[in-house]
């Protein structure tokens, strides 16, 4: 049943962007499309490893990029509409794994795993952006979002803590994919006509289940970015 609601979420997602174009297109004004690059910032969280006990899971800093567009519908000093977009959130190592082990052990896992995390999302939602001077303009906005994710974990061996004896940690990869929200906000500061340099912040949030790994665990935080808006 999960995968049946994924499933047509996702379709839901991919059409009402694909909507959008036609409704700008018809009505007149042309879209704006941000190109953004930085990084993601997760919230440490605690997770299962397979184990009754927990597990704290700490992920470092992943690079992101994306791109979102902003269909305007109604315009002035302040104009609003839809921003449909979506990004893309990747690390190759270092997603520490720290916890209690097992209860026969009653040691505590300390391990920096040779991980792969990849995040992907798309969104809809609403944004709004006024013009705070004549080069000078700033937006927020905010939605609901699919977000897939996928963690593998190579084969390792580590020594809990205190020593008694090594552990394997077998090859093991799960992924997830559920419904979350964004939200968005930055500033542009126009730099040739209809082109746009900024900064900005993101945040998202969803709770993925890497059950063959730390089972569920929640993504959220903030992204960090460098954009280049074009008006088309």
């Amino acid at each position: 049943m999960k995968q049946v609601l994924n499933a047509l979420c996702i379709a839901l997602m991919l059409a009402l962007p694909a909507a959008s174009v036609c409704a700008a297109r018809d009505s007149g004004p042309k879209p704006l499309v941000q190109v953004y690059f930085g990084v993601l910032e997760l919230d440490d969280q605690t997770g299962q490893w397979n184990t009754e006990d927990p597990v704290d899971v700490d992920f470092s800093s992943l690079p992101t990029g994306g791109l979102e567009t902003e269909y305007l519908f109604g315009h002035g000093w302040v104009h609003w509409g839809l921003n449909p977009g979506a990004s893309v959130s990747w690390k190759n190592d270092d997603t520490k794994v720290s916890g209690s082990l097992t209860e026969q052990t009653g040691g505590t896992l300390l391990v920096e795993l040779d991980n792969s995390l990849l995040l992907a999302e798309m969104h809809l939602g609403a944004y709004v952006r006024g013009r705070l001077a004549e080069r000078v303009t700033t937006y927020g906005a905010a939605g609901p979002m699919i977000m897939y994710g996928s963690l593998e974990v190579n084969d390792e061996r580590v020594e809990p803590l205190p020593s008694d004896g090594s552990v394997d940690v077998p090859d093991s990869n799960s992924n997830d994919i559920n419904l979350g929200y964004y939200a968005r906000a930055g500033i542009d500061f126009e730099i040739d006509d209809k082109q746009h340099l900024g900064l900005g912040i993101r945040y998202v949030s969803t709770e993925l289940d890497f059950d063959e790994t730390t089972g569920n665990v929640e993504i959220k935080g903030p992204q960090y970015v460098l954009t280049l808006s074009v008006q088309l």
